[in-house]
């Protein structure tokens, strides 16, 4: 009988994207550029929650803020962002659930050398393989909207494992949703992630995102030094 060869493919491509990853990263440190991914599943209010958050650092003094909008087809949010007068270039993914590294450099590329002191990924809306691809990121985010309900951490753990900071978004929507159980959510993801830094915030109200400002503010400072 032949020898059997099983090929991990998967840990192979993988492995290959957390190289550059890594190469990526190190070249945003080196020219002041803290790059943020932001993940969340589709009608999170990644967009809204993006544009109030920028206005808050540019309040602050941020500098220059960039956007690389990734979507499986369209350029809706990327007019947004533009249309707010922010720096954006549009990753359409062409059907790909995730933004790997190679397409996170064609987007760089993109701003044709222009200097950044921010730049975020607004990444593709799902809550499962975005998890497992490193972006580069000096940061990683994610949203969980109080309409889509708590029990999210439970149906998708490895997301909350992985990032930063979970951001609890459309936190004015809590008294029409009392089936949204805030401290179970909590005690669950810091279960999963006891490093996890948790935002509880609201776009239309402002709520939180002066504190998530100020948070990612510091992070930029020790992760760039």
């Amino acid at each position: 009988m032949e020898e059997t060869r099983v090929i991990e493919v998967k840990r192979s491509i993988l492995a290959a994207n957390d190289e550059a990853a890594d190469a990526f990263r190190a070249a945003r440190r080196e020219d002041g550029t803290f790059f943020v991914d932001v993940m969340a599943s589709p009608g999170a209010g990644k967009t809204t929650l993006l544009l109030a958050l920028i206005e808050e650092l540019r309040r602050r003094g941020a500098g220059e803020v960039g956007v690389i909008e990734a979507d499986l087809e369209s350029d809706v949010d990327a007019l947004k962002v533009k249309e707010a007068g922010v720096a954006s270039v549009e990753l359409n993914t062409r059907g790909v659930c995730h933004v790997e590294m190679g397409m996170v450099e064609m987007a760089w590329e993109a701003f044709e050398g222009a200097s950044f002191d921010w730049m975020f990924l607004e990444n593709i809306g799902n809550l499962v393989c975005p998890a497992e691809f490193d972006t580069g990121a000096h940061a990683r985010v994610m949203l969980l909207s109080v309409p889509e309900g708590w029990d999210k951490v439970m149906k998708y753990p490895p997301m909350f494992a992985v990032v930063d900071a979970l951001i609890v978004t459309k936190s004015d929507y809590l008294s029409l949703n009392p089936d949204f159980d805030l401290e179970a959510l909590k005690e669950r993801a810091r279960a999963l992630n006891p490093s996890l830094e948790i935002f509880v915030t609201s776009a239309r109200t402002g709520e939180g995102v002066g504190e998530l400002a100020e948070w990612l503010d510091s992070l930029r400072t020790a992760r760039l030094a």
